[in-house]
């Protein structure tokens, strides 16, 4: 069974709420490959879990059949679970509004750890990298961050979108990714935005850190002793709690709302100075402290959809909320107001970006007719990237005799075809 490399918790941008989290690689081994900087590529995905209501989380047999096929092919993977769902905070809702943005929050978490990973050959010309990270505590200061990689190892990124059954519900609902992303271009110190960077900058540090020493005791380099190496090996599942932030730098909830809206019309008004006030100290006026990234690599995206809902049963799911995809997400990314995401503005989605959906033909929670007329007439369309497969003998839950195989080896050969199968971190 393949083991997490990390569990961590971070905030969901709906309430703070804290949610469990997993990201997986690859041995370290293809790190260390001859032709490693060459081959090496900024690829991830994401595997939402089941409604939890039903007991889904990311612990799901399923779930964890599609991360290890996917891992397999040096891919970068990511898994969390919904409010309620495992030891994360909060419950489940019945409009699946907050899922939504617990969703959108691991995305942009996500995206700035692939943003901060290094080829480990970089990081043999980054001496004050390591000279930061040489002590990492288990909750290291926010100050130590990993470098940007060179540019000609950063020109693409892939990340894939993904879930199974009501997490592939979500994550066809999920707003544009550069729209995410525009949340991290200038936010507040002590913000969620900031608390969920920082905590990726910790882990892509302690992992570029961990590849870099192993592919030094690998090509017999004596720069690193015994007991370093050592160590390096048994920080692999490490386990991450607790805040990133110094104690009493969090804002509350709402503090952190109300600075983000104002941030937000600042940026419209030609990006003029930004005189953000405090509301803590009786509407005395303090600026506050905002934190810049470099431009982060916009991903190309991508959509694995395993078991996917469709009406009636979706809107069950959902208990019939319509979800924002509209320009107004960039006033408000998670007001849900504006335009409703219709199922023809979803469809169009998956049918402009390479999407694999795949279901079984005895699926009782959506018609294996429905099912497959829905995916023909997304295939069937002018340049659709949009593919499918139909296992038989499989159910919704994937337990059928051998179905398990059929699933991931559709999953595999859908990855080997979409994309380059070059190792990862």
């Amino acid at each position: 069974m393949l083991e997490p490399a990390f569990t961590f918790t971070i905030p969901s941008l709906h309430d703070n709420t804290p949610l469990d989290c997993r990201i997986y690689h690859a041995n370290l081994q293809s790190s260390c490959a001859p032709n490693a900087k060459k081959a090496w590529s900024l690829r991830g995905a994401i595997i939402a879990h089941p409604y939890t209501s039903l007991g889904g989380s990311y612990d799901d047999c399923v779930v964890l059949s599609a991360v290890a096929e996917i891992a397999k092919l040096g891919i970068v993977v990511g898994t969390f679970n919904f409010r309620g769902a495992g030891s994360s905070k909060g419950k489940a809702s019945w409009s699946a509004k907050p899922e939504l943005s617990d969703y959108v929050s691991f995305v942009g978490f996500f995206v700035q750890y692939l943003d901060l990973l290094m080829p480990p050959t970089a990081l043999e010309s980054s001496p004050a990298f390591m000279e930061n990270s040489a002590n990492l505590s288990p909750i290291p200061s926010n100050q130590v961050t990993a470098p940007k990689s060179c540019e000609a190892d950063r020109q693409t990124m892939t990340i894939i979108l993904g879930g199974y059954s009501f997490g592939s519900l979500l994550a066809s609902h999920l707003p544009s990714v550069d729209v995410i992303l525009e949340r991290y271009a200038k936010i507040v110190k002590g913000s969620t935005e900031a608390e969920i960077r920082l905590r990726a900058q910790t882990l892509s540090t302690r992992r570029n850190k961990e590849a870099h020493d192993h592919c030094l005791v690998e090509r017999g380099r004596n720069l690193i002793s015994h007991k370093s190496s050592a160590s390096s090996s048994r920080s692999m599942g490490i386990v991450f709690g607790g805040e990133e932030s110094e104690p009493g730098s969090r804002q509350a909830s709402q503090d952190s709302k109300r600075s983000l809206e104002f941030i937000r019309r600042s940026m419209d008004r030609s990006r003029r100075k930004l005189d953000l006030r405090t509301h803590s100290n009786g509407g005395s006026a303090e600026c506050e402290e905002l934190l810049e990234a470099g431009k982060i690599l916009e991903p190309q995206v991508y959509y694995l959809l395993i078991s996917p809902l469709l009406p009636p049963i979706s809107l069950f799911a959902t208990m019939f909320s319509r979800f924002s995809n509209s320009s107004a997400e960039k006033e408000d990314l998670l007001s849900f107001k504006g335009h409703h995401h219709t199922s023809a503005a979803i469809d169009e989605q998956l049918v402009n970006h390479p999407t694999l959906a795949i279901y079984g033909d005895k699926d009782f929670f959506t018609s294996p007719k429905k099912l497959r007329r829905w995916a023909e007439g997304l295939a069937e369309r002018t340049n659709s990237l949009f593919q499918f497969k139909e296992i038989r003998g499989a159910g919704h839950f994937w337990h059928e005799e051998g179905v398990d195989v059929q699933m991931r080896t559709s999953v595999r050969e859908w990855l080997q075809d979409n994309i380059s199968s070059h190792g990862g971190m």
